[in-house]
């Protein structure tokens, strides 16, 4: 009687557990269904035309087919993203010039603006900045005087010395007279890029403080002049440079 009662326990067991398996393998059916679905939905399908016109689908791009024109596909064969050819290396390099061109374009600009601005600020009236163009060269005529004054003494006993070298005719010269006169020669030389050097820099600032007035009467000329354009800064950048040399050289001349 024992036996059979503990054998009908032991078939009541194993039906429970047969009922909690079978209750829990519908769960895992659909665990697994929705793991398939998600995995699907994310999955990458890419579709390209190779060389010879051939159409090809696949989950992944060959080397070959990256820089090419594609699409990608979602899991119902849509296309979601398309992507195009990518530009030769020749045509990239063009683009990329164009965009540094545009970037010193607008560099310049805001220099340009920036100049306008303390130039606005730095004077009130013409007269101002003629008074300290002025002022700036002041100091190097100045100069230019005296180094003149002093080159022209030199010059002259270079000449004097020259007069007693050729009174010796065929005879020796002292080496005193030989020594004096290749020094004072190498002072006058000294002297004379000095004073060179001074009229260019004299060259250099006039022109600068001419563009400045000028640029000065544009933007003060009407109310709405100081959205002058940055060509004609550019334009009077470029006068003053071409003015300064034109100075330059006559200064040397």
């Amino acid at each position: 009687m024992m036996d059979a009662l503990h054998l009908h326990d032991s078939h009541v067991e194993r039906d429970d557990d047969a009922s909690v398996s079978m209750g829990l393998l519908p769960a895992l059916l659909v665990g697994i269904v929705l793991f398939a679905i998600a995995t699907i939905a994310h999955a990458e399908l890419y579709k390209w035309t190779d060389s010879r016109g051939v159409v090809h689908y696949s989950d992944h791009l060959p080397p070959d087919a990256v820089n090419g024109a594609h699409e990608e596909l979602n899991h119902q064969g849509v296309a979601i993203r398309h992507t195009g050819k990518a530009a030769p290396l020749s045509q990239q390099a063009t683009s990329t010039a164009e965009e540094e061109r545009n970037r010193q374009l607008a560099r310049d600009r805001q220099a340009s603006e920036r100049r306008d601005r303390a130039l606005l600020d730095s004077y009130s009236s013409v007269a101002e900045i003629e008074l300290a163009k002025g002022r700036a060269l002041s100091t190097i005529r100045g100069q230019i005087a005296s180094t003149t004054s002093y080159a022209a003494d030199i010059a002259r006993r270079c000449d004097e010395l020259k007069a007693e070298k050729a009174a010796y005719g065929s005879r020796p010269v002292p080496a005193a007279i030989t020594h004096e006169l290749a020094s004072t020669e190498a002072e006058l030389a000294r002297q004379q890029a000095f004073i060179a050097e001074r009229k260019n820099e004299a060259a250099t600032i006039t022109a600068r403080y001419d563009a400045d007035r000028l640029r000065y009467e544009q933007l003060t000329r009407s109310p709405s002049s100081s959205a002058t354009s940055i060509a004609s800064s550019t334009q009077l950048s470029s006068a003053s440079r071409l003015s300064a040399a034109s100075q330059a050289s006559a200064a040397r001349n």
